[in-house]
């Protein structure tokens, strides 16, 4: 009887436990849009990656798949792609993407954050998609912009990647 009762208590236990560890994809977004607005307001990124007239940071689970257009890097971690995007003629306080974003895909958006400091302009946006379990993400400052489509439980540490990469890039 006593092993019955303890077992009990140890499966809620067990449960309460797991259903913390899984985050709502609202507080996947809402952490992840946090951690952008703090690795913004960092200073960016050593460099580790240099590609033509560009320098930037790339975590060690990232690879380059393609750079031959050094102006639009496909880069990859495990079996996700990403786009990054560099517009050398935007200052880094442009505002070309976040305008571009607003004018087409604004009943996409489902949760976005800008940053402007120190005359650097930057934002985050997260946009829904045809999958229920996937959203678009996407973070730019100034002329840079890198996109991918993210599984709802990588949300949060998608975007604090992605953001450590645009903020690092530096044109020369």
């Amino acid at each position: 009887m006593l092993f019955s009762w303890l077992r009990a208590i140890g499966l809620m236990l067990l449960l309460l436990v797991l259903s913390g560890c899984n985050q709502s994809i609202d507080d996947q977004i809402a952490n992840g849009l946090q951690l952008t607005e703090k690795v913004f307001a960092e200073e960016p990124e050593e460099h580790t990656v240099e590609i033509g007239d560009i320098k930037l940071y790339l975590p060690s689970n990232f690879k380059i798949e393609d750079s031959s257009d050094a102006y639009n890097i496909v880069i990859s971690k495990g079996k996700e792609s990403y786009i990054l995007f560099i517009n050398d003629r935007e200052a880094q306080d442009s505002k070309l993407y976040y305008n571009l974003l607003k004018e087409n895909e604004a009943d996409k958006i489902i949760e976005e954050s800008t940053f402007d400091k120190d005359g650097r302009f930057g934002f985050t946006a997260v946009l829904k998609t045809d999958e229920e379990n996937e959203m678009e993400l996407i973070v730019s400052s100034g002329g840079v912009k890198m996109t991918t489509i993210s599984k709802a439980k990588q949300i949060e540490n998608n975007l604090r990647e992605m953001t450590k990469i645009v903020h690092s890039v530096k044109m020369k």
